[in-house]
């Protein structure tokens, strides 16, 4: 069950998913929203009312330090060819770089960070799986190693236990179609499975974590399920404590951008109607597609849950411009090549009979 929040939030076209942070101490959810009109919003969970709206530059992958009350994100400066760490004002939209630029101007993505608020470092991963650890006050290079994955393998929506000091996220195995729990080391890249893994959530949505109940929760979209699900894991044991479609609502709409109160003990979320945006309370809560590899460099495969009877296949930049499209799709499987595409992060959508069927984020790296 959902309840939705205040009114719906007025000025927005467009959302990018799962790039979401939360001040647990004022309540306050913050996303960005479309490139056409690129704001930084603030909203209030108890109301649903804009708190603040500043125009934003090409500003991404957001974090909420809820001990020092700092807002933190990724610039990617394309004049230079580089991503900046930075701190940002979430009422006026102005930044401040933190250390020199990243080494890599490669597109990073929302559910791709993470905070450590015990050691106030800002984690997120890079293409091709380079896991950065930010000194968050200097903006040093703590460490940076290779995610240690094997063939088949790919490691999705991150997310800090501040309670326990570990950090988790979503293993996606493609070789048995499973999806597992793991711990992660951030300096070694080397990552724990646990417990026995599910046969569901290809990882496309978000995560967070209930630290109250230490349960891992994960947001993804399912044809077979008939909408959108949210599964909690036990971080102890990996077990599901919950498999929850939520509420039916219009097949047009969606749902994005996972996190979790602790000190509410609540779950958010945005949810995009077809003619409305609103802020949604959670009580608790597939992707339709599955692609491999992800991040890629010259061509991935896209494939389907089910079959697929004149589909398109549409691509979007970053900036919700359309660069690729593919009609009249058949079949359970899609070959997508690169072509002149350059680096960075694309918006995979698939519609069929004007119908939204799924959408989820792609890299394409060098």
């Amino acid at each position: 069950m959902f309840t939705k929040t205040g009114p719906a939030i007025a000025g927005i076209t467009y959302i990018y998913p799962d790039d979401r942070t939360y001040d647990e101490n004022t309540g306050t959810f913050i996303f960005p929203s479309s490139q056409i009109n690129h704001s930084l919003y603030s909203i209030n969970v108890s109301n649903g009312s804009i708190v603040n709206n500043p125009v934003i530059g090409n500003i991404q992958t957001f974090q909420f330090d809820n001990i020092s009350n700092i807002l933190y994100g990724i610039e990617q400066d394309n004049t230079n060819n580089v991503k900046k760490f930075i701190s940002i004002n979430p009422v006026t939209g102005t930044y401040v770089q933190i250390g020199n630029s990243l080494p890599s101007s490669s597109t990073f993505s929302g559910n791709f960070s993470t905070f450590d608020k015990i050691n106030h470092t800002y984690i997120f991963l890079a293409p091709p799986n380079i896991l950065y650890s930010i000194n968050a006050t200097n903006g040093n290079v703590i460490s940076n190693p290779t995610l240690i994955l094997a063939s088949g393998e790919s490691i999705v929506n991150f997310s800090f236990d501040n309670s326990s000091g570990v950090l988790f996220g979503l293993l996606q195995d493609n070789n048995i179609q499973k999806y597992f729990l793991v711990t992660i080391n951030p300096t070694t890249g080397a990552n724990t499975r646990i417990g026995l893994g599910t046969n569901f959530g290809d990882g496309g949505g978000s995560s967070t974590i209930d630290e109250i109940n230490q349960q891992y929760i994960y947001l993804y979209s399912s044809s077979t399920a008939g909408g959108y699900v949210v599964t909690t894991l036990h971080i102890a044991t990996g077990s599901v404590a919950y498999n929850a479609l939520v509420e039916p609502f219009t097949a047009n709409d969606n749902f994005f951008s996972l996190k979790y109160d602790n000190i509410q003990g609540k779950l958010y979320s945005i949810h995009w109607e077809t003619n409305a945006t609103g802020i949604s309370e959670q009580n608790h809560f597939d992707n339709f597609m599955n692609i491999y590899p992800n991040p890629f460099s010259t061509e991935t495969t896209l494939r389907a849950d089910h079959f697929l009877n004149n589909t398109t296949l549409t691509v979007d930049n970053y900036f919700g411009q359309t660069v690729k499209q593919i009609k009249n799709i058949s079949g359970q499987t899609v070959v997508l090549s690169r072509d002149n595409l350059p680096s960075g992060m694309y918006f995979l959508w698939l519609t069929e009979d004007s119908k939204t069927l799924s959408l989820d984020k792609l890299v394409i790296t060098n």
